[in-house]
């Protein structure tokens, strides 16, 4: 006799189809870099506070996206930064680069209203604290 299907049933099995799903619309990627870039916008979501549901939708695209598209330039910047009996693999850095491009995103646009102070500030950076 075969088993009823629950609610818990169908939301598992749809959670695996919309997993499946997502990683097929990226066919050349590699699929631990789309997990990880998945895993890192929901961090981001999930830690965005005070904005409306649809903002936290475009900035899960944005940083799904600039998971996937980073995710070498991120585990190369882990590498440097960690020591080197740390391996880091190309899906954390998927998972890194998705969680963080947004707020590095968010943060150069508010302080594009002055290019010439940001500049100041990253070519000297003690200077702004004085």
């Amino acid at each position: 006799m075969a088993e009823p299907v629950t609610a818990t049933t169908g939301t598992t099995a749809d959670a695996n189809l919309m997993a499946a799903t997502l990683i097929g619309l990226f066919p050349d990627s590699n699929t631990g870099i789309v997990i990880g870039a998945f895993a890192g916008a929901v961090v981001f979501v999930l830690s965005a506070k005070d904005i409306t549901n649809l903002c936290k939708i475009g900035y899960f695209a944005v940083a799904l996206l600039a998971g996937i598209a980073g995710a070498s330039t991120g585990t190369s910047l882990l590498v440097w930064l960690l020591p080197s009996h740390i391996t880091v693999t190309p899906s954390v850095g998927a998972l890194i680069t998705a969680a963080v491009s947004v707020k590095l995103l968010l943060w150069l646009i508010s302080e594009s209203g002055n290019p010439l102070e940001l500049l100041n500030k990253l070519r000297n950076p003690k200077k702004g604290e004085e």
